[in-house]
């Protein structure tokens, strides 16, 4: 009697194990708000979320620490801050182009609000 019953609590272990979830890429925003034409921008813009996923490790380079995102003249800027060069944001338009803004005001804005993701 006991195969009887363990190989159906064997058959449940295993494909309860080998499932994968089905948000993996998924990131909980800190602040939900539309920004780039998307609802839910940190997960809804895929290169976004790849730098997310891919610098999630401290001691890595492309480390990400944390993003924000603010409109200024007109469109949305994405800002990341990579850790490692905390006095240094890199600034994003929506498409993942790298743009420059040298308005310190801008950065000196930055707050919680508009803070997405912080490691």
């Amino acid at each position: 009697m006991k195969p009887k019953v363990l190989f159906p609590l064997l058959l449940i272990i295993f494909f309860t194990l080998s499932c994968k979830k089905e948000n993996d890429t998924y990131i909980k925003p800190l602040n939900d708000f539309n920004a780039c034409g998307k609802e839910d921008p940190l997960n809804q813009l895929g290169w976004l979320n790849s730098k997310i996923r891919d610098g999630k490790d401290p001691s890595n380079i492309n480390f990400v620490e944390s993003v924000w995102i603010k409109e200024f003249e007109g469109e949305y800027i994405v800002i990341i801050n990579f850790g490692l060069t905390s006095s240094v944001y890199n600034t994003y338009d929506c498409s993942g182009n790298n743009i420059v803004i040298t308005n310190q005001d801008f950065y000196n804005s930055l707050s919680e609000d508009y803070l997405i993701y912080k490691y």
